[in-house]
């Protein structure tokens, strides 16, 4: 597999991997604050997916681009834009002189109706962008280069679209690994490892952050960490299980379905021995978000 795409899990991906309305709008700040943003500042997210962080920073009034291979995720942040009373434009293609017209590209443009700030979403794969070098004060990549097998042919395509001077803003879940620890997460690590004994494998295509900044730092490029934002959420065993079975989670998405089923039986037995009627007890887990920001030289 070479990019992952969240068609599959589109419709339940809010639910599943959202933020609350507070902490979307404090990242956004955050990474806007990071990137020294203003009105004219341009920014472009790569895998901008439901507009989770997109929406509430291009609600700042920033000239916002966003791209992502799902068609599906894209149509679910086009429903929040209407609900936000944001107005579509209709322009082709090309319309704007950032976009190589070489690539033939449906585009759909969005602006507020009274205040600054306009969206722009394409679908397009982050290892072949449709802009002309340097066309960005700011590219923001959030918890994204694990899902793409060619992850240093994207970060090079983010570097060309940067101007001089210009950021990329990455964003991750500094606590992943929590997520296969003892407590109702434990089911995702004893899914993988039954995927394992059955001859599958839940490994990501890509990468994690430390091998991303490494890359970087060997291409002489500084990150340095501009913010932190925490928060907690309730999870039961239940939903995590539900999780797996509804392959909501991406790992799911990496397995055939032969070895699926058969893991999913599997599992369903050891959670039943395992949590037994605490299968809807209620954990508090904590969230944490980490910023960090890369310069390009002038």
């Amino acid at each position: 597999m070479s990019s992952v795409s969240f068609d599959p899990v589109s419709h339940k991906y809010d639910a599943t991997r959202g933020y609350p309305e507070k902490v979307g709008r404090q990242l956004a700040q955050r990474i806007d604050q990071g990137a020294g943003g203003n009105t004219q500042s341009r920014f472009l997210e790569v895998g901008v997916g439901t507009g989770r962080i997109a929406v509430p920073l291009a609600e700042l009034g920033r000239q916002y681009t966003g791209i992502d291979i799902s068609e599906k995720m894209l149509s679910r942040m086009e429903e929040k834009l209407y609900a936000k009373h944001w107005r579509e434009v209709p322009l082709a293609w090309g319309s704007v002189l950032d976009e190589d017209v070489a690539r033939k590209l449906d585009v759909r443009r969005f602006v507020q109706e009274g205040k600054p700030g306009a969206m722009r979403l394409v679908v397009s794969d982050m290892t072949a962008l449709p802009f002309h070098d340097q066309s960005f004060d700011a590219v923001i990549a959030v918890h994204v280069f694990h899902l793409v097998s060619d992850w240093q042919k994207a970060l090079k395509e983010v570097l060309r679209v940067l101007r001089p001077g210009g950021v990329l803003m990455r964003c991750w879940d500094d606590n992943w690994e929590d997520l296969w620890k003892p407590g109702p997460n434990d089911i995702r690590g004893q899914w993988s490892k039954i995927v394992q004994e059955l001859g599958g494998s839940t490994t990501y295509p890509g990468v994690g952050e430390q091998v991303v900044a490494a890359w970087l730092q060997q291409q002489g490029f500084e990150t340095e960490q501009v913010g932190v934002v925490t928060w907690e959420r309730e999870i039961t065993a239940r939903a995590i299980y539900e999780g797996v079975e509804q392959r909501l989670w991406t790992t799911t998405l990496l397995v055939p379905d032969d070895i699926f089923a058969a893991s999913l039986e599997r599992l369903r037995q050891w959670v039943e021995k395992q949590y037994g009627t605490s299968i809807d007890d209620v954990y508090v887990q904590q969230q944490r978000i980490v910023i960090s920001r890369t310069q390009v030289p002038h």
